[in-house]
């Protein structure tokens, strides 16, 4: 008589915590500058804006600009997070 064969044991992996924020010990705070679009970008610029941001010391800036497309960022696009601390800074200063 044949054995019927059984179904392998498949083997569920644990289940994983959801990841959670890591906190700085010692935050720094953001660098954030206002530069002169004309300087920049040249004279004829449709740039109204220019911001450069530095998130941490050791890391390179994010150069911010705002034109008739909107706020954005050179690297990261429109959700970067230096956009928010730009409009933030120009907002203030206004």
């Amino acid at each position: 008589m044949a054995r019927a064969k059984s179904k392998p044991i498949v083997k569920q992996p644990p289940p994983v915590a959801p990841a959670t924020a890591q906190f700085d010990m010692f935050p720094e705070k953001p660098e954030v500058v206002r530069l002169n679009p004309r300087n920049v970008a040249g004279v004829q610029t449709s740039v109204v804006e220019i911001v450069r941001v530095r998130m941490r010391p050791v890391e390179p800036p994010h150069l911010v600009f705002h034109d008739r497309h909107g706020w954005y960022c050179e690297t990261h696009g429109v959700h970067c997070a230096a956009v928010t601390l730009a409009k933030e800074l120009v907002q203030r200063d206004e």
